[in-house]
């Protein structure tokens, strides 16, 4: 990764942060975009460049894109991390609410990924979405997040299609649930409560599986031996899947 260019979203705390620090520790340019200006900051001294940027507006987008591009001319990695999530029941799911769930986690990942789709394909580079494993099954009180994660997997599945051939990447990163307060900022802050036995995973090992994903251009990196050996069953036998859930 020695003087790649990468740039990450969402850098500012959690998987983004994690990430940003790993490629940062491998030699790599980063630059860590995000919401949070304070916390940026507080990253500056360990990246190459941070920006503020909100995904769900084009025109910050644009300043942002426009400004890595013009400092270092190309980039090498989009790591596409930002994300929020909804955690209630679908009767309790308003519209509006999905509605914003899918500007951040699926149209914002298009908005960033269209940005920097031009250098990241004439350096036949790789882009890195950011999923999670309820991309890839159902989970009760998830069904606004499972859809946005799922809408993304299937549009990055489609990407690929077309990138591949042209040499660049795409790689589908499916994280369970990680040790950040990712579940306190979507107001479920019963989660651990309510999963008392489920290990959660540290976003450094996250990280761990992007840099290695990235280094050799894996299609799907799911973390996690439980989420692996669940997923496998879903896929093999559905219906015994349920059976253990419930």
């Amino acid at each position: 990764m020695r003087d790649q260019v990468v740039v990450v979203t969402g850098a500012s705390s959690g998987i983004g942060a994690a990430t940003a620090l790993a490629f940062a520790q491998a030699g790599a340019k980063v630059v860590g975009l995000g919401r949070d200006q304070a916390r940026l900051q507080k990253m500056a001294e360990k990246l190459d460049l941070v920006l503020t940027m909100d995904v769900t507006r084009p025109e910050s987008i644009e300043i942002a894109a426009a400004a890595v591009l013009d400092r270092y001319g190309h980039i090498d990695v989009l790591v596409n991390n930002a994300g929020v999530g909804l955690f209630v029941e679908e009767a309790e799911t308003e519209e509006e609410a999905l509605r914003d769930l899918m500007e951040v986690n699926f149209f914002g990942m298009r908005r960033v990924t269209r940005a920097f789709s031009a250098s990241l394909l004439e350096n036949k580079g790789v882009l890195v979405q950011v999923a999670s494993v309820a991309g890839l099954r159902g989970y009760a009180r998830h069904t606004a997040y499972c859809a946005s994660k799922h809408a993304l997997i299937g549009w990055s599945e489609a990407l690929r299609a077309e990138w591949g051939p042209k040499g660049a990447s795409v790689v589908i990163v499916c994280p369970p649930a990680i040790d950040t307060p990712f579940f306190d900022h979507a107001g479920y802050t019963d989660f651990r409560k309510d999963h008392p036995r489920l290990h959660l995973l540290s976003p450094e090992r996250v990280a761990a599986e992007i840099l290695d994903g990235v280094r050799h251009r894996r299609h799907r990196v799911i973390i996690g031996l439980r989420a692996k050996v669940l997923y496998t069953l879903f896929c093999v036998a559905p219906g015994m899947l349920e059976r253990v859930r419930g």
